[in-house]
């Protein structure tokens, strides 16, 4: 069993991690002998891939890292803001196919000093990268805070791929850089390899208006990118 957390839980840590207190204990009393992998096992498994510290809130990272760790069941916890509350959710997937399972999610009030619109930053120790983290993501006013693409052409799609009905969702974890360039491009998922150098090359090309921070400074920011190949009929 991997219990793992997406970047919402830094809103929260403790609701995050007074839950996984509460699976661990529940489990471990309806479930004798189940195994948890660690926290410390999910960090060495995504360093051992030359990804960063902070990529390990990726979903799609945590489901790879579950099955490359053996775990039969991945729960993947988050915590959105919803108006003045705290939604903190919980997505239950069998790891071998990929397949939801479970859902659960409970209201949370937030606390007086958890209603600054700002976003919270986290940042890579070693590489100094950023993670942006909302804390209301329907609050479109938020967005400046993003990476913004200014120049962002599709990726080509050879007409062989397309005959032979390739096609598919390929998802990264990209760095832009203050200077708005796409950099440590990461495959996290992908649907077909074949296309994946495809999608790589096209990112690589790609310019960005950078993240601004609170400050109104640019920052590297790491973000999750999807390239879609999609079939015409």
């Amino acid at each position: 069993m991997l219990i793992g957390v997406r970047d919402g839980c830094v809103l929260s840590n403790q609701s995050c991690e007074s839950l996984d207190s509460n699976l661990h204990e529940g489990l471990e009393n309806s479930i004798p002998g189940i195994q948890f992998v660690s926290k410390e096992e999910i960090a060495q498994e995504v360093r051992k891939d030359g990804l960063l510290s902070i990529d390990v809130y990726d979903e799609f990272l945590l489901l790879g890292v579950a099955s490359d760790l053996g775990a039969e069941i991945a729960i993947i916890e988050n915590l959105v803001g919803e108006g003045r509350d705290y939604v903190l959710t919980g997505k239950i997937v069998k790891v071998s196919g990929d397949k939801e399972i479970g859902t659960f999610k409970a209201k949370i009030p937030r606390s007086d000093s958890d209603n600054d619109d700002k976003p919270v930053l986290i940042k890579d120790a070693e590489s100094g990268v950023t993670l942006i983290v909302l804390r209301d993501r329907s609050n479109q006013s938020l967005a400046r805070y993003y990476p913004a693409c200014i120049k962002c052409p599709l990726p080509f799609y050879p007409e062989e791929a397309r005959r032979n009905g390739l096609h598919g969702v390929i998802d990264f974890l990209v760095t832009i850089s203050d200077q708005g360039v796409a950099e440590q491009i990461s495959v996290i998922k992908t649907s077909d390899a074949s296309l994946t150098a495809y999608a790589f090359q096209a990112i690589h090309g790609w310019r960005f208006k950078p993240a601004i921070g609170p400050d109104g400074k640019p920052f590297a920011a790491r973000l999750p990118v999807e390239v879609t190949f999609r079939l015409l009929h």
